[in-house]
């Protein structure tokens, strides 16, 4: 009796293990870049809401800080940074915007009050709103327009790509306890 030797055909080829092997890399690379641009826009709508909470806040505390005065009695009308206001009990202060290091966009929006006191209203202003336009600009003798840009400062030194998150406020605000 002859005995035959039997081949075992468990295993795989290498042209199967070749196409599977190219198939989940294709997978992996494309589950990669779909995680790579989740975390990517996570960022980003982070930068956007850090953006948009300080500008609101910023204008709320501007609002009530520019409603309670009673007198306008100075604005820098060549770059419109800075504006010196007159409250009902007798107190003057000025807001004024600076940035001494404009690459590292910290900007700083500050009240003086005449005691000698300054207290930081906001943080992280980048620009006047527009270039053309001035931060406070006076609009009639007792209202104000302010405008100003605001992007999170640690987030990018290069401020032209800081596009996409910085948000941009612009209201104008009436002196409610102006004298006639």
């Amino acid at each position: 009796m002859a005995t035959s030797r039997q081949t075992s055909k468990a295993g795989f080829t290498l042209t199967e293990v070749m196409v599977a092997s190219s198939i989940a890399t294709l997978v992996a690379a494309g589950v990669l870049t779909t995680f790579i641009w989740c975390i990517s826009q996570a960022s980003t709508c982070a930068k956007i809401a850090w953006s948009q909470n300080v500008a609101m806040n910023t204008s709320a505390k501007l609002t009530m800080y520019l409603r309670n005065a009673a007198q306008i009695l100075a604005i820098d009308e060549s770059e419109g940074k800075w504006v010196q206001l007159r409250f009902t009990d007798g107190t003057t202060a000025r807001l004024v915007y600076s940035n001494s290091v404009p690459l590292l966009r910290d900007g700083r929006l500050s009240i003086q009050a005449t005691n000698g006191t300054q207290t930081i209203v906001a943080r992280g202003l980048t620009e006047i709103q527009r270039p053309e336009e001035l931060l406070f600009q006076k609009t009639g003798a007792n209202s104000l327009r302010v405008g100003y840009r605001v992007s999170e400062p640690e987030s990018n030194p290069n401020p032209a790509d800081d596009a996409r998150y910085g948000c941009y406020s612009l209201f104008r605000v009436c002196l409610r306890n102006a004298e006639p």
